[in-house]
């Protein structure tokens, strides 16, 4: 069912589409391809769409591939995580409760593959936790993801990211907010959210 967080961590594979007709073509044929599961199927602003899906590597690989041929101009970008960080959909619209925060970090890209792609790799490189990742609503079309641990850690992890989202040219900006005001950081622990109705 949509809007499933998925039980075990299994390969993920995702395609935004900058025409909503088109992505709904694309994701009837990629679901009519291969047995995947799918975790977010929905347009998202400014009149795109998204389809975010799980499964077994070659169900995933199949389904991704087939995504990929149908109305192939419209594509904006696409994913494939065989081994995604077991935080990273938990996080997606998450409302993370932390203790004490000693550093935050915050990346923001152009499509919300890439932000995946590189919130993945954050989540990788160093010993940080995923507090949140917003995809699309609300945003222009544009995607962030917030993290958080040691100053050193999350600085390696930020590092990474830019240069993850940089190689796919979907870098924007960032921010490493060392020992953040402690109003700040309530807001990143309890993040308040008009969009509830939009979260995995």
């Amino acid at each position: 069912m949509p809007g499933t967080v998925p039980p075990l961590v299994m390969p993920l594979g995702m395609l935004e589409w900058d025409s909503i007709a088109d992505g709904l073509a694309a994701t009837d044929a990629l679901l009519k391809e291969a047995p995947v599961e799918a975790i977010l199927i929905r347009p998202v602003s400014p009149g795109r769409f998204t389809a975010l899906f799980t499964g077994e590597v070659e169900a995933v690989r199949a389904s991704l591939r087939r995504g990929l041929e149908v109305r192939p101009s419209s594509i904006l970008d696409s994913l494939f995580l065989p081994k995604p960080h077991p935080g990273l959909v938990p996080a997606i619209g998450a409302r993370a409760k932390v203790g004490e925060v000693d550093a935050v970090a915050i990346l923001e890209t152009a499509t919300l593959c890439s932000l995946l792609v590189a919130a993945d790799a954050a989540a990788k490189t160093g010993s940080v936790e995923l507090l949140e990742i917003r995809l699309g609503m609300g945003l222009g079309g544009k995607a962030f993801a917030v993290w958080t641990g040691e100053v050193s850690q999350v600085e390696a992890a930020l590092e990474r990211a830019k240069e993850l989202a940089s190689e796919r040219g979907r870098y924007l900006r960032s921010a490493l907010i060392p020992r953040p005001d402690p109003r700040l950081a309530l807001h990143f622990a309890e993040p308040p959210s008009p969009f509830a109705d939009y979260l995995v």
